[in-house]
């Protein structure tokens, strides 16, 4: 765990620091200072970017990292497997971008909302495409190196602050929305040429030509693997992200819609930070752990993963939810819409984080088809409760399609874990000792009010941090918690 811990701890801060970023442009810069129509444009335009990207790098972030330990030490280039990667991605953005020039016409009549943005400005998505295909693929390049820190720097901290400074520009000057948007799509290359360039330094990276070739049966094994994974890949990105699509083609004032739902899907995205922090280098070690066949590495990871987890998604999502006043009282009126849709989306993203790292493990296994094919059911039954909620329940229906779909794929991985593998990450005196903590965290919701909301989210912080993490460190709920905690303290007394 000592590789797994240095990075998840340096991730993990710059997840946060990219967090704070997050908040400050979604929530106060970027409704302040936009129409919401033109703020869910920018949503639009990325959520497009994202998912076609998945389908044009078709499956070689994960096969990089999944196939390269049985390239380490060929050459000096790593066989030429990132070379290859890149060709294949590269191709596949061309033929997305084909698809998406084509079929415009088509897109802006399915968004045609009574803005009409889309039409008129749509096609900034192609340089958000070609930023996102190849940081897709240089972020499995230093995966598979174990350089995991550099990809998110690049995504969670520096794009957001170089749109941090994009809104300030656009405050002193005023500039036209194309000027923005062009500017907009510059944030995204600037932060995939900055995840190449770490490669590169790193003497990761070449585009020397490498003589070595793999045999036959790896690259069938490496095809196959390709071919599913890229259904993986399609369906963990685009369930939020077709969400989003969904509200801009089915309600009258959809890009309106789209932003107040990316605002909300955006706090509730907190409560992931453990899971973003923890499983990026996690994914090497557990393909280099089925190489060996090391079973006993990877019940450990799972089981004690998945406690960590769990502590600090609770303790995240409880000061969300007794703060979504506070919260909200920031921002313009409209924005509160999605204040129901926030609560939602934060059990959705505690269920994820229940299941530990059951994808990350089924997917570098021998068994990774049913990592695609758990992962397609829940893009399927998303889409389609997708149809049927937003009609019953408008925005907040695509957020209860979310749950339904994660709470059937979660134990879906659940019990295919432990049938095919006897993997279980659940330790029942832990979630006793975590539900206690929660309990006596609930006192928070009666703390009265002072009258100003800054006061209040901190002193309701307050009473849910005391009270949980004493009684998390009291019964040793999370022993990796509270030796990383103990290192930390020695640290600090050291200096």
């Amino acid at each position: 765990m000592g590789t797994l811990a240095r990075q998840s701890s340096w991730i993990a801060v710059l997840t946060v620091a990219g967090l704070v970023l997050g908040f400050v442009n979604m929530s106060l810069l970027y409704p302040r200072y936009l129409p919401a129509a033109e703020f869910g444009l920018t949503r639009l335009v990325v959520s497009i970017a994202i998912v076609a990207a998945q389908f044009a790098q078709l499956g070689a972030e994960g096969t990089v990292i999944r196939y390269y330990p049985y390239f380490r030490g060929r050459s000096s280039r790593n066989g030429g497997l990132f070379r290859w990667a890149l060709l294949v991605g590269s191709a596949g953005a061309v033929i997305a971008i084909l698809v998406l020039i084509l079929f415009h016409g088509r897109l802006s009549t399915w968004f045609n909302d009574r803005s009409g943005l889309y039409g008129t400005h749509g096609l900034v998505v192609i340089p958000l495409l070609v930023a996102e295909v190849y940081y897709l693929l240089f972020r499995g390049a230093s995966r598979a190196v174990h350089r995991s820190v550099a990809p998110m720097f690049a995504r969670e901290f520096l794009l957001r602050a170089l749109q941090t400074g994009l809104i300030a520009a656009h405050v002193l000057w005023d500039l036209p929305f194309p000027l923005f948007l062009g500017l907009f799509a510059c944030t995204f290359v600037i932060s995939t040429v900055t995840l190449i360039v770490d490669l590169w330094r790193a003497g990761d990276f070449t585009l020397t030509l490498d003589p070595v070739r793999p045999s036959r049966r790896l690259i069938r094994s490496m095809a196959r693997y390709a071919a599913v994974t890229l259904g993986v890949g399609v369906a963990g990105v685009a369930a939020g992200n077709v969400d989003q699509v969904m509200l801009a083609a089915m309600l009258p004032d959809g890009l309106e819609y789209v932003a107040y739902y990316a605002v909300a899907m955006m706090l509730a995205s907190v409560v992931m930070v453990p899971s973003r922090a923890m499983t990026m280098p996690a994914l090497p070690l557990i393909a280099e752990a089925w190489r060996r066949r090391d079973l006993g590495t990877i019940r450990s990871l799972h089981a004690r993963s998945t406690t960590v987890l769990l502590t600090l998604g609770f303790y995240t999502a409880l000061c969300i939810c007794v703060n979504t006043d506070v919260i909200y009282s920031w921002m313009k009126p409209g924005y509160s819409t999605g204040a129901k849709a926030l609560l939602i989306l934060c059990v959705v993203n505690l269920v994820n984080l229940a299941g530990g790292l059951g994808g990350s493990i089924i997917g570098t296994s021998r068994r990774y088809a049913f990592d695609a094919s758990s992962g397609l059911l829940y893009l399927g039954l998303n889409i389609l409760l997708d149809f049927f909620f937003i009609r019953l329940w408008g925005m907040e229906g695509v957020a209860w399609s979310s749950l339904v779909a994660m709470v059937v794929v979660v134990a879906w991985r659940t019990v295919f874990l432990w049938h095919r593998f006897k993997l279980w990450p659940y330790e029942a005196s832990a979630l006793i000792k975590l539900t206690g903590a929660i309990l006596v965290s609930l006192l928070a919701w009666w703390v009265p009010s002072t009258g100003t909301p800054l006061y209040d989210g901190l002193l309701r912080c307050v009473v849910i941090t005391v009270p949980y993490w004493a009684v998390v460190f009291w019964t040793g709920a999370c022993p990796e918690l509270i030796e990383q905690a103990k290192k930390i303290a020695r640290r600090v007394s050291l200096r």
